[in-house]
């Protein structure tokens, strides 16, 4: 996928929908330029993301998330098609999409919008540093590997210590994410140009209960001081186990999402309320 007119549509392989959707819109695309279909799942995502001058997902936010750690680095903006019932990161509906792809395409008609995304760094008390840094666009979690048994995390903020949660976990979220788990969690919504993150416990047993948001220049470190195995969850697509004393390095990733959008910025505020109505009526 070479050529800065090439476009990229990634699609959900779970979803018939989403898949032959995607499908109509890259013959739609073709006609006038180099248009190319992929799935989220495939192996070659990486390399099939580099060298496009858009790429279009049609899925949900899951679907953004997983083909956002390709894009970012690579400068290359999105376009979200929403398959979904949520869609807080995507621009356009399912049954306008045909349509009005091919108009965001077009020079001027749509603008890019920056969004802020965390870099998570992995030291194992055994070993140290043992991977390539991981970048987020929602969040990085520290949580247990059992389900019903808490963790115990010591949080710290440029080296002072904030606090020892007891909890299901720890969330550093993005303002991106702040629609996400940490909003589940009990967090604040941010507004999206935000470079701020949130630091956040989930269901925390005599600590600290509220959020803390802290600046972008900010450096957030996350201790599992507990013996038994947690988890390090990347946008909830990369898992990790976790032994006691390892750590996790939090900053703002160098990298930025990049999305094309047409509606005007107030248009997230219009819409939020429909999209918390929505997370309410599918909890228990």
């Amino acid at each position: 996928m070479q050529g800065k007119k090439s476009i990229g549509v990634v699609y959900n392989p779970r979803s018939p929908e989403a898949e032959e959707l995607a499908s109509l819109i890259s013959r739609r695309l073709s006609s006038d330029r180099a248009a190319h279909l992929c799935s989220v799942e495939s192996e070659r995502l990486q390399e099939s993301i580099e060298g496009l001058s858009t790429v279009v997902t049609v899925g949900g936010d899951g679907t953004i998330l997983r083909v956002a750690r390709h894009a970012a680095p690579a400068g290359v903006p999105i376009l979200g098609v929403n398959m979904g019932r949520l869609g807080f990161m995507t621009e356009l509906r399912a049954a306008e999409a045909l349509d009005l792809v091919p108009r965001y395409l077009e020079e001027g008609y749509a603008r890019v919008e920056e969004r802020a995304m965390l870099q998570a760094e992995l030291l194992s008390a055994m070993s140290g540093p043992g991977r390539p840094p991981m970048h987020a666009l929602n969040d990085v979690v520290v949580g247990g590997a059992v389900v019903s048994r808490m963790i115990r995390v010591r949080v710290s903020v440029d080296g002072a210590e904030l606090a020892i949660f007891t909890a299901d976990g720890v969330i550093v979220s993005t303002a991106t994410g702040s629609t996400a788990y940490a909003f589940s969690a009990g967090g604040p919504i941010l507004h999206p140009a935000s470079r701020d993150m949130i630091v956040k416990a989930v269901v925390p047993h005599m600590s600290l209960s509220g959020a803390v948001v802290v600046a972008p220049e900010t450096t957030v470190e996350l201790v599992l001081l507990s013996d038994h195995q947690a988890m390090l969850s990347v946008d909830g697509h990369v898992d990790i186990p976790l032994a006691q004393h390892d750590r996790v390095r939090v900053t703002a990733s160098p990298h930025q999402a990049r999305f094309l959008r047409a509606h005007p910025p107030s248009y997230f505020f219009e819409t939020l309320a429909r999209r918390l109505n929505v997370i309410r009526e599918t909890r228990p």
